[in-house]
């Protein structure tokens, strides 16, 4: 089983709302609190791990997480591990700038990504079909440990996963919303397996010599 959360809100994410996709911005209040909220939600999930972003508004979030579920448990903190590959689209040139600001200045630009987010570049960045590569071997790594974990990710990056998991590809992209402090159950028994072959990965075979009755 597997919980992925989308960070707390940061004040980019507010009306006049800004592009950060890899620009450090620190959770505001409201965002703290959505933490905190999904700490209680999770406490009974019998969560093992935590792998988050390594994007300060994501780690800020599965810290607190981790830190509210071991002080209401008394248990030792989980586990957390920093995975790159969770974060947002890195988007070059609009990053820091505000969104009115890119529709008036590269409407070209800003009319591609809407219209045609399957073959999108970010000016300077990455494509969402990269992205969305990198996130879902995470998100196979991630199944292939048979742990019950909470992936601590991005927008963007839980969009792409939705897209993945019901089979529309990223054209549909923009229907898919996930609001601040989200959070998406995955129960497949096979989410490795199907990870792999849409990325085109060899399946990982067992090591013959750890079987029984190979030899």
């Amino acid at each position: 089983m597997l919980y992925l959360l989308r960070h707390g809100e940061t004040d980019w994410n507010r009306e006049p709302a800004r592009c950060q996709g890899w620009a450090e911005v620190r959770l505001n209040k409201a965002g703290r609190g959505q933490a905190h909220e999904q700490a209680a939600a999770l406490s009974a999930a019998g969560l093992e791990a935590i792998v988050t972003s390594h994007l300060t508004r994501a780690r800020e979030t599965a810290e607190t997480v981790r830190d509210e579920l071991a002080r209401a448990s008394g248990a030792a903190p989980l586990p957390l591990t920093v995975d790159e590959r969770l974060a947002e689209t890195r988007r070059g040139r609009w990053e820091t700038r505000l969104f009115s600001e890119i529709v008036a200045e590269e409407p070209e630009e800003w009319r591609a990504y809407r219209e045609h987010p399957e073959t999108f570049r970010f000016p300077g960045g990455e494509s969402l079909a990269e992205q969305q590569r990198r996130v879902l071997a995470a998100l196979g790594d991630a199944a292939r440990t048979g742990r019950v974990a909470l992936l601590v990710t991005h927008g963007g990056s839980m969009r792409l996963v939705r897209c993945f998991l019901e089979g529309r590809g990223i054209e549909a992209f923009h229907e898919m919303t996930i609001a601040n402090g989200g959070l998406l159950q995955i129960d497949e028994p096979d989410l490795a397996g199907r990870i792999d072959a849409y990325l085109g990965l060899a399946p990982v075979l067992p090591d013959p010599e750890t079987v029984p009755g190979s030899g």
